[in-house]
């Protein structure tokens, strides 16, 4: 009997040890450049995105991104989200939030735009 108690005590303290607390909860994005056009596809990691069924609408500053989909499991959850456009050279904070949820932490100056501008064709026809 006793040994039964300390096994299912040991079970209960092991699973709360698991560092998954089901809260939902952000761990980065990547990558954290993009071009200032938008488009740029970015992975959020985080836990316990899919625990219940809810919607996310992410932030990149005052911008909202196009979520694409959810992914992975509680443990390790995945985010794909499409950046929307920006200013070359601007870094904006990151906002997740969830419904049911609500915000998650900020990433602050998470995500920075760059100018990817095309190659000019004088650029393309140079020798080297």
């Amino acid at each position: 009997m006793k040994a039964a108690l300390f096994l299912a005590l040991v079970m209960v303290l092991g699973s709360a040890c698991d560092g998954n607390d089901g809260k939902l909860k952000v761990f980065g994005l990547s990558p954290n450049i993009g071009d200032a056009m938008g488009g740029q596809y970015v992975v959020i990691r985080g836990q316990n995105f899919q625990r219940q069924a809810r919607t996310a609408k992410v932030f990149f500053g005052d911008r909202q991104g196009n979520v694409v989909r959810f992914g992975g499991d509680n443990d390790r959850s995945e985010l794909i989200v499409q950046a929307p456009g920006g200013q070359p050279g601007e870094s904006v904070d990151v906002l997740v939030v969830f419904e049911p949820g609500g915000e998650l932490p900020l990433i602050v100056k998470g995500f920075t735009y760059v100018d990817k501008k095309a190659p000019d064709v004088k650029d393309l026809t140079k020798k080297k």
